[in-house]
């Protein structure tokens, strides 16, 4: 068994540290985890009134001596608007830089992974000369850094963000959005002057660093290293496949295609089945992309060639219709729009949550297939839903903190209450068991349920401002969760016999959370994260039982967040403990036990099958 930390201690020291006032532009101010937008390997980063601060977490020499150069120098006044560049320092009560000021993300960003998913794409109704038009204002960024000799070096999709040009469509009105505004980070990183770039994200780097083994002992990068990586953040951002992405049957990473050029183009690799055909990009396109990923070639990218990236007629994005899975899957409902909530009830029964165009609708199903469905609402992508007490609905409009409370009981939704939940990471906490409602009222984990037409609840657990996340167990009366306090996790899970710490194994020297998600079995729960360090990434699965105890863990050295599709349907949290899977099984999709049937949720389908023997 791991040796139990002491959270609380830890939060303390940490708050004790966070509370030495700093200075920012020489004016004194305080933080507090609260305000805490992300928190990384290199340092934290908080909301400050309407900008962002980021403190490392152990300033070096080379953090101050960058840090310096780049505010002193005038350089930042060369950045383009697009690039959110420091533009203030942050000092310590002895005048030490350790950290800077910089412009907060518009409200609504996405990072540019997100249109990696050819599904996100649709929901949204983003279209790929959409896209196209979003890579030309990232290609002229690049072009102007190049030109006051600025290189990324770290370019990849997580650290570009887009923001739609215009406000959202109004209800009945979904529209194209006009255009897709860029937003570029981690500035403080870039190579310029004799100041190297010290990091990369290994799905971005070229093959021909792969060797370096301290890339911040040296300036490495060069323009034709970003302009490779651009390149990637082509065929991501088009195609919704790395450029040495699919599989291959010897080499089995990206990484080990990369220095194969085992590329996409290659008939020996197959490509996921979600991403767009190779024919999506012109002849020319295809052409020059073969010269950088099949023969090492690495020219700078011309802009002429996005104008003609496309072929004259192409898909708007993936259609709806989904080939029907094969071996002995049934099909409960399909292609009726997308499924945004599914919900398993006591009594065998299903509810789906289905948007279509500018309409939700509530439909319920059985092993025999969809016997009931009710009109809910009008509205754009993005609510979220949970299904609790049989006959209740809790609805959260995006980016909101509320939750409209609804009975679907009858023919038509009646409503309930209104209430609001707390916010992490800019999306509302909540979720529902089959029997009860969970959400964070100020410092309390709230249990609610509806009694005699009053929404009712009670305070099970503490929680910290805007740091606690939970999810709640399909099968029973469970949620599980983390507390994030600065750069520390604590893990949970609640039952109604208690709440127990679910205590995972020490991180490696160096090694940090990036992403954390729960799954439940019917008496176990499995904690995911996705672990950074030295520019890879990969993901482990830690298994508890309802008690705290530790089971076994998993490790998935290709790491499963960055493969799946998208972050709805990460695979390791949606087939957990479905293992080993079906042969017939069909990524991306989620499934769950289902009395002596396997459930196979789908983005456009439900689908059921029995098995013999259990799974769990």
């Amino acid at each position: 068994m791991f040796e139990k930390f002491n959270f609380s201690q830890k939060v303390e020291l940490l708050r004790e540290q966070m509370n030495t006032t700093i200075f920012l532009n020489q004016q004194p101010i305080k933080l507090d985890a609260a305000q805490l937008i992300q928190s990384g390997g290199e340092g934290m980063v908080f909301r400050w009134q309407d900008t962002a601060v980021k403190l490392y977490h152990h300033p070096t020499p080379q953090h101050q001596a960058k840090l310096a150069y780049l505010l002193g120098s005038g350089l930042v006044q060369q950045f383009p608007t697009a690039v959110f560049a420091p533009c203030a320092p942050v000092t310590d009560s002895n005048g030490s830089l350790i950290g800077f000021q910089m412009p907060l993300l518009p409200p609504g960003s996405q990072p540019l992974k997100a249109l990696s998913n050819p599904l996100f794409r649709q929901k949204n109704n983003i279209p790929l000369p959409t896209i196209i038009a979003l890579l030309a204002k990232i290609h002229a960024t690049l072009t102007h850094l190049h030109q006051h000799h600025i290189i990324i070096g770290d370019l990849n999709d997580t650290n570009i963000f887009f923001t739609p040009a215009s406000p959202p469509p109004s209800p009945g009105h979904p529209g194209v959005p006009a255009g897709l505004t860029p937003s570029l980070i981690d500035t403080d990183s870039y190579q310029f002057a004799n100041f190297p770039c010290p990091v990369a994200m290994s799905a971005f780097l070229d093959p021909d660093l792969y060797g370096v083994a301290d890339l911040g002992a040296r300036p490495y990068f060069t323009p034709r290293t970003d302009w490779y990586a651009f390149a990637v953040l082509l065929v991501k951002s088009l195609l919704g496949v790395h450029p040495y992405g699919g599989a291959h049957p010897q080499h089995k990473t990206v990484m080990a295609r990369a220095q194969a050029r085992l590329s996409i183009w290659q008939p020996a690799v197959t490509r996921p089945a979600n991403s767009l055909p190779l024919d999506t990009l012109s002849d020319e396109c295809q052409h020059f992309l073969q010269r950088i990923f099949e023969h090492g070639e690495r020219p700078s990218f011309p802009a002429t060639l996005l104008t003609n990236a496309l072929r004259t007629a192409v898909p708007k994005h993936l259609p709806t219709h989904q080939p029907a899975p094969a071996g002995s899957w049934r099909t409960l409902l399909a292609n009726e729009g997308f499924i945004e909530h599914l919900a398993l009830l006591p009594n065998g029964r299903i509810v789906v949550i289905l948007h279509t165009g500018q309409s939700y609708k509530l439909v319920r199903l059985g092993i025999g297939g969809k016997w009931e469905e009710m009109a809910l609402f009008d509205g754009s992508a993005g609510y979220q839903f949970a299904h609790f007490g049989g006959q209740f609905l809790a609805v959260n409009p995006p980016q909101r903190p509320h939750l409209l409370l609804l009975d679907v009981g009858g023919s038509a939704p009646q409503k309930v209450g209104l209430i609001e939940t707390a916010v992490f990471r800019d999306t509302a906490v909540f979720a529902a068991t089959p029997q009860h409602l969970y959400r964070i009222a100020g410092n309390w984990i709230m249990r609610g349920q509806v009694q005699n037409g009053q929404y009712v609840e009670d305070a099970i657990a503490t929680a910290h401002k805007q740091q606690t996340w939970f999810q709640a167990s399909p099968y029973n009366d469970a949620i599980a969760g983390y507390h994030r306090v600065f750069a520390e996790y604590r893990f949970f899970v609640q039952t109604g016999a208690g709440s127990y710490d679910l205590i995972l194994p020490p991180l490696l020297v160096g090694e940090h959370i990036a992403r954390a998600g729960v799954a439940f079995g019917a008496d176990t729960v499995a904690v995911i994260v996705q672990l950074a360090g030295g520019g890879a990434m990969h993901t482990v699965t830690h298994v508890f039982s309802f008690n705290g105890r530790y089971q076994h863990s998993q490790d998935d050295a290709n790491d499963v967040w960055e493969t799946a599709p998208s972050s709805a349907f990460r695979t390791g949290v949606n087939t957990y403990p479905i293992t080993p899977l079906p042969a017939d099984y069909t990524p991306p999709a989620r499934l769950l036990r289902l009395g002596r049937h396997l459930l196979m949720q789908e983005p456009t389908r439900c689908s059921v099958t029995p098995f013999q023997t259990s799974p769990l």
